[in-house]
């Protein structure tokens, strides 16, 4: 929780990746609950295929009358099923359900690139990088399939690769803002914050309603020292999610940073529980050599919970050591 530096690595870039693979599928699939006007031509072939199936002993006995129905698409079909499947959430039925489509007919870009958006999601990045080359291959041009390379490199840590395939995508669609997300991840994971900041800002003058760049901008500006502004952009994440936990722990490390303290505490609080808050004012106290408040907080934090906090116990034993060095005792 309190590491930043952590927090800008592993679980930032899961988030960011994360994010740019959701944002793009729900792109390339038509809309978020794959209904409405996108749909519409698939959802009459289906039905058309339910009343055939319900009028099939009919059919069996007027050759003629079956001729003059529309051709089935078991194509289509299989496509309408995974976005059912991908709204519900079920990942793994709807990547078998556009496998079936691309082995019916393999031209079929629109499918592929659900399909490796899909397995960027299942931590499948290798995978996902040959289906958007194949996309790629045959569509150059293709600026969503050129983002899911970008974040498919990420993820498989081949930073220069991703860079390079990332700032590609913006040169043909500088409105990418995931794009910018993912490039600050990047300079993040290099420890090139003053870079970092710029990309999210870049993504937060596209789209300023995502809470989670505001969240890795704030996080990127405390690297550099920029506390006030950090607080400002975490704030700002807040205000469009008031639940997001990451926010606050990180808003909590800003505010301790301008000797806020009780307002760090109340932030750190909100963003898990009372004991947790007491932890982590413990640690930053301790780096801040305070052992005497980082005592105090330990022990607040072991009477709240005395089995769950281990590091508590073994911050409170670094403090009594650091105030015992300094000619002190409690």
């Amino acid at each position: 929780v309190l590491t930043v530096r952590e927090m800008m690595t592993e679980k930032c870039f899961a988030r960011a990746a994360c994010a740019a693979a959701m944002v793009a599928l729900v792109f390339v699939s038509g809309c978020a609950s794959f209904k409405g006007s996108q749909t519409s031509a698939v959802d009459k072939q289906y039905q058309r295929i339910l009343e055939r199936q319900q009028r099939k002993s009919e059919l069996s006995e007027d050759k003629d009358l079956e001729k003059k129905l529309p051709p089935l698409d078991d194509a289509a079909t299989s496509e309408r099923m995974g976005d059912v499947y991908l709204n519900q959430g079920n990942l793994g039925m709807a990547a078998i359900e556009y496998d079936k489509v691309l082995k019916a007919d393999p031209e079929r870009l629109s499918v592929r690139q659900k399909l490796a958006y899909l397995m960027l999601k299942r931590g499948m990045a290798a995978d996902a990088l040959l289906q958007f080359d194949t996309i790629l291959k045959q569509n150059p041009a293709d600026t969503q399939a050129l983002q899911g390379k970008g974040t498919a490199l990420l993820q498989l840590n081949r930073l220069k690769e991703a860079e390079e395939t990332l700032k590609s995508a913006l040169g043909r669609d500088p409105r990418l803002w995931q794009a910018y997300a993912l490039l600050g991840t990047i300079y993040d994971k290099q420890k090139l914050h003053p870079s970092a900041v710029e990309s999210y800002r870049k993504a937060v003058a596209i789209n300023s309603q995502v809470a989670s760049l505001y969240v890795d901008l704030g996080a990127s500006l405390y690297l550099t020292g920029q506390y006030r502004d950090s607080a400002e952009a975490l704030l700002k994440a807040i205000s469009l999610d008031d639940s997001n936990s990451k926010a606050y722990n990180s808003l909590g490390l800003a505010l301790f940073k301008m000797g806020m303290f009780s307002e760090a505490h109340e932030a750190f609080e909100k963003g898990s529980d009372e004991a947790s808050a007491y932890n982590n004012m413990g640690v930053l106290y301790l780096k801040e050599k305070n052992y005497e408040k980082a005592a105090q907080s330990f022990e607040k934090a072991i009477d709240l919970k005395p089995t769950y906090y281990t590091s508590a116990h073994m911050g409170l034993e670094r403090a009594k050591a650091g105030l015992k060095a300094q000619g002190q005792s409690r």
